[in-house]
């Protein structure tokens, strides 16, 4: 028996969602909370529901979530203890996906904000992550945690050489 596809627990404005016919979903595009499809018509939208109904069918679907700006503060409540991130407390969702962003000069020099991104890592347990974010504290030191509870996301960012990191735990449920 097939495991249940992990469903987001909580989505952003500006996450994006392609589904495998080729249609796009991007939510806050005209509205904010709301998903619509752009060049379409106006009046047509659907709701987070619809999407994670959308996810849950569509085996092909891909969900991408909002890149945090590299020139903006990271979303959320800062974690900046060991005991803070030994402590941190992820329930409701009961796991999460991490979505890794890489910032280079190249994609810097190209006017990007937020970099390129790399392939997903998905059915994390809430072990896992603070696990991972232990980890990324302990070998870089000036790294910046967050947790954006408001929209079902941890983030964790840090530089080697001149290139700049960030991680994305998109919060999920079974």
């Amino acid at each position: 028996m097939p495991t249940p596809a992990q469903a987001i627990w909580r989505f952003a404005d500006h996450d994006v969602v392609r589904t495998s016919e080729g249609r796009t979903w991007h939510r806050g595009l005209r509205h904010s909370q709301q998903w619509t499809a752009p060049g379409g018509d106006t009046s047509c939208g659907i709701d987070d529901n619809a999407v994670r109904s959308l996810l849950s069918t569509d085996p092909r679907a891909v969900f991408t979530p909002a890149g945090p700006d590299a020139y903006a503060p990271l979303p959320g409540r800062v974690l900046d203890t060991p005991e803070t991130l030994r402590l941190l407390d992820i329930r409701p969702a009961t796991g999460a996906t991490l979505h890794r962003q890489v910032l280079d000069r190249v994609s810097a020099f190209a006017g990007s904000t937020t970099g390129g991104r790399r392939t997903p890592t998905p059915g994390l347990r809430p072990a896992d992550v603070r696990a991972s974010l232990l980890g990324t504290a302990q070998r870089h030191r000036a790294a910046r945690i967050t947790l954006d509870r408001a929209h079902g996301r941890v983030h964790a960012r840090y530089a080697i050489a001149s290139t700049l990191h960030t991680h994305t735990y998109v919060l999920t449920t079974s």
